[in-house]
């Protein structure tokens, strides 16, 4: 039998949400296999964090990618109920970074449709195509769909250093502005 890729991360996905669900990562200690009292001895690290010198705003080291897993249609109700249950444990384990890119497919879109607009989330995309309009429309197309309207987005990379010289200086003129 042959596993796609996409097979192979669901199956990782759901194989630590399931760890997670019995006990294996929670905060509350695991019952051991016996069934007898529970073993204080492995209790849930608090995620690690590290500050971005600028602010100092504490972020988690570990952040979740959405490239093909999050490529899925805004309609089926399913994968979005799966995919919001994955976003709710990612924060429930002291996760905030969702990172995304245009070049996902549709899941910049399906981002905007499973995550809560919540301080927790740290809503991470990418820019990566030629020209400085181009660019802006892209970027602005992006921070729309991740649900980010109205606050400045948390964090917009260039993807592939395409056309970098350009979409830096947007970047430092949208910095200075606030956006």
């Amino acid at each position: 039998m042959t596993w796609s890729r996409r097979e192979v991360l669901r199956t990782a996905a759901f194989a630590a949400l399931a760890a997670r669900s019995a006990g294996a990562v929670t905060e509350e200690p695991a019952l051991p296999a016996t069934g007898g009292g529970r073993r204080p001895e492995h209790p849930m690290e608090k995620m690690r964090t590290r500050p971005i010198p600028s602010t100092g705003e504490e972020l988690p080291v570990i952040g979740m990618g959405t490239w093909r897993t999050f490529d899925v249609s805004p309609d089926d109700s399913s994968k979005l109920g799966e995919l919001r249950e994955v976003v709710r444990r990612l924060f429930e384990a002291g996760g905030r970074v969702i990172d995304s890119s245009p070049m996902y497919g549709r899941a910049e879109e399906v981002v905007g449709h499973v995550v809560p607009a919540s301080p927790k989330a740290f809503l991470a995309t990418k820019v990566w195509t030629s020209g400085r309009e181009e660019g802006i429309a892209q970027m602005q197309r992006s921070m729309k769909l991740m649900g980010a309207q109205g606050r400045p987005f948390d964090l917009m990379q260039i993807h592939n250093l395409v056309d970098w010289r350009t979409h830096a200086a947007t970047l430092k003129q949208w910095k200075e502005a606030g956006t």
